[in-house]
């Protein structure tokens, strides 16, 4: 028997998904999908990623695209829930939900649904497509192979607002804890300034401490960008900090983090 164990629909959105059959969730289960990322199968089950458009009898520059993320007894186990097994995606909804209204770098939530079957639990995220969005890893080794002059500056734009992103994430409370580069997508305005988006927030929760979130965040994303040098790093570390010379207090904190610069 499929039973809808709970679910979120944004309101302004609702027609939209149901034109587009994205609310006939037991029909989705087992439709089968053009992957915009495989599905991986790990912790007993699998979760991929599809892109979705929901109107595609439009003109190309009115079409709305999304991601559709869908899984199946992806579960997780933490201590905030007694170690009881739970979905992915529903961590993910709840970091969404807290931090939507209070920052600035989210994807736009659309849809969350889970479900049970057979014994079988599932759960599936829709958000807004990242329409002219690119994945920082994937931009930045554009820049570094293009023969243009001058582009440290737009990487320094970059990171700066990158960083800005992780301090309004760790100052509402919370932590991403998979804060790679390729998480974190970025796009230039026609003022030279670029706007961050983060995405795959599956990890995401609330750390006792403030300092976990910095150590946690910043040192992953150091590490996972092998293509950023070290006055990049520094650069990054004093946007985050925002400061041109690091207190004895960040020095340590810096020293701590796998794969930070040096100082």
């Amino acid at each position: 028997m499929f039973k809808i164990k709970q679910q979120w629909i944004a309101p302004e959105w609702e027609d939209a998904l149901k034109q587009a059959d994205l609310l006939n969730i037991e029909a989705l289960t087992t439709r089968e999908f053009d992957w915009f990322e495989a599905p991986n199968r790990r912790r007993g089950g699998w979760s991929g990623v599809t892109r979705l458009v929901l109107n595609p009898d439009a003109a190309p520059q009115d079409q709305q695209a999304v991601f559709l993320k869908i899984q199946q007894n992806h579960f997780y186990r933490a201590p905030s829930t007694f170690f009881l097994k739970r979905l992915s995606f529903a961590r993910e909804f709840d970091a969404l939900q807290a931090l939507a209204p209070v920052v600035s770098c989210m994807p736009n939530l659309l849809q969350f649904t889970q479900w049970q079957h057979d014994g079988n639990q599932g759960s599936l995220i829709i958000t807004e497509a990242l329409e002219g969005l690119q994945p920082f890893d994937q931009w930045l080794r554009e820049q570094k192979n293009a023969a243009t002059p001058h582009k440290s500056e737009p990487i320094r734009k970059a990171l700066q607002s990158i960083a800005s992103a992780a301090r309004e994430v760790h100052n509402a409370g919370w932590a991403h804890f998979g804060f790679h580069p390729k998480h974190a997508f970025i796009r230039k305005d026609e003022n030279g300034n670029y706007s961050t988006c983060l995405i795959d927030l599956e990890k995401a929760r609330q750390p006792l401490r403030s300092s976990q979130c910095t150590i946690e965040d910043v040192s992953r994303f150091l590490r996972h960008s092998p293509d950023l040098n070290n006055e990049g790093k520094v650069e990054y570390l004093r946007a985050y900090f925002q400061t041109d010379t690091f207190s004895d207090a960040q020095k340590r904190m810096i020293r701590k983090m796998r794969g930070g610069p040096s100082i």
